[in-house]
């Protein structure tokens, strides 16, 4: 999208040079540390970075202000997204990074009032991530049709068999949303599959290892698992 014609409000003007401000001065200069060295040695500093930006009003731009964020349109939060992408942190920090930005929007509109109390309101306040575990070693790219992946209701719950992986910022996450086929024989493909939010402390998932990529398995949050 163009934004080169569009004319910028005063008060948008001013917000997105907060945030140009904000990245500028505490997050770029914290990107050797935390980007090139040990992600999981810099949290201390990434998470005193987020009540900064908290004690400012600028943590969470995405969500709306009864749910502690900004509560801006797309397009306003378009352009605040524009400025964070300078820095490999910057949607980290402000807590509207992938993956969680999108199993956020997914869980407020399809979760059950216990998994939003228990899941989505930490998410949102920035207290724990999740993953999104779709892609399989099975099938190539991430083809919601090619999933062989299973889950079998058992009374209230799911028996879930699989294999994931580049599952982005599995290591350290609390929970996944994880796309399973739990109808097979439906003539829509696109119909066959679930998406079931699973608690990473349930003895049945084991992360096997996280994935190099150029050589560089990374760790917590820059990982693929």
């Amino acid at each position: 999208m163009d934004f080169s014609t569009i004319q910028i409000r005063d008060d948008l003007e001013k917000l997105l040079s907060r945030y140009d401000e904000f990245l500028k001065k505490h997050i770029i200069p914290l990107e050797q540390e935390a980007v090139y060295g040990s992600f999981r040695n810099a949290l201390p500093k990434l998470n005193a970075l987020r009540d900064l930006a908290k004690s400012e009003g600028l943590f969470a731009p995405h969500l709306s202000e009864n749910e502690g964020g900004l509560g801006l349109n797309l397009t306003d939060f378009a352009r605040i997204s524009e400025i964070l992408g300078k820095s490999p942190l910057g949607h980290y920090v402000f807590n509207c990074q992938a993956p969680d930005i999108g199993n956020m929007e997914l869980m407020h509109q399809f979760a059950s009032k216990e998994l939003k109390e228990k899941y989505l309101g930490p998410l949102q306040r920035g207290e724990i991530r999740s993953c999104f575990a779709m892609t399989e070693p099975q099938h190539a790219g991430s083809n919601p049709k090619h999933l062989s992946t299973t889950a079998v209701r058992v009374g209230d719950e799911y028996i879930i068999n699989g294999h994931k992986w580049f599952t982005s910022s599995a290591d350290g996450a609390t929970f996944t949303i994880v796309m399973a086929v739990t109808d097979p024989e439906n003539p829509n493909p696109y119909q066959r599959a679930s998406m079931i939010l699973v608690p990473l402390d349930n003895p049945g998932y084991h992360l096997v290892r996280n994935i190099p990529i150029m050589g560089d398995e990374g760790e917590d949050y820059m990982s693929h698992g």
